[in-house]
């Protein structure tokens, strides 16, 4: 170490550079779109067709709060296969309101992806999409959760 530079500049400067490394990061990777899809997959975007092939269940929401203590909330549901296809991804609308039941903000999520194993007829898969930053004039109540898209 040299001599002009004391021992707690130095951590805090070690500090600020993992920091800012992390912060990129996350950026980075929560800036990412979601993976396309394989080219060899039939995908079906129709709601009610949607209805028949996949059961959306047991809908909740948690709280959480992280390391850094942003609160953490996480939707949760079933889903079950009650087609006779086995699926590769499932698609999901969150559709967030505010204290007047206003849609204030729409976003769809992969609920489940193809880097899992495929999802079998007659399965459960437990859901879970969570999101850090929502709305700020959000009721904080799960939002609308609509299947959107469907691929097998």
């Amino acid at each position: 170490m040299e001599p002009g530079i004391k021992r707690p500049v130095a951590i805090g400067l070690g500090v600020a550079v993992v920091l800012g490394i992390t912060g990129v990061a996350l950026l980075l990777l929560s800036s990412r779109k979601p993976d396309a899809l394989p080219s060899n997959l039939t995908t079906v975007s129709d709601p009610a067709a949607i209805k028949f092939l996949v059961d959306l269940s047991h809908l909740g929401i948690l709280t959480s709060t992280n390391f850094l203590g942003h609160r953490i909330y996480t939707v949760t549901a079933t889903l079950k296969n009650t087609s006779d296809k086995s699926f590769r991804r499932i698609d999901a609308k969150l559709t967030f309101f505010d204290y007047n039941k206003k849609m204030i903000h729409e976003e769809v999520r992969t609920a489940f992806d193809v880097n899992h194993a495929p999802f079998a007829p007659g399965s459960e898969h437990h859901l879970e999409i969570a999101f850090e930053n929502p709305p700020s004039n959000w009721n904080y109540h799960v939002p609308d959760t609509e299947l959107v898209m469907v691929a097998y």
